[in-house]
């Protein structure tokens, strides 16, 4: 029965990333290294590295209104 209703919750995310394993610390570090000044990447940029999608691969939903948003 858990396992049915956490199956349905899941189905219920829309805004998901696609990291896999890596945390936002070590996606935030990275993006940090590949700054040419060194800087801290803003959340906006994160955000945006952490839902990349590989070619050929797309969501079930759109995420411009998300992203104008930011």
């Amino acid at each position: 029965e858990e396992s049915r209703k956490n199956r349905a919750n899941r189905q219920l995310a829309d805004d998901i990333h696609t990291m896999g394993p890596k945390s936002y610390a070590f996606m935030r570090e990275k993006l940090k290294q590949e700054d040419p000044n060194k800087e801290e990447p803003s959340k906006a940029k994160v955000y945006d590295a952490s839902r990349k999608r590989k070619n050929g691969k797309s969501y079930k939903t759109n995420f411009d209104k998300t992203k104008q948003m930011i």
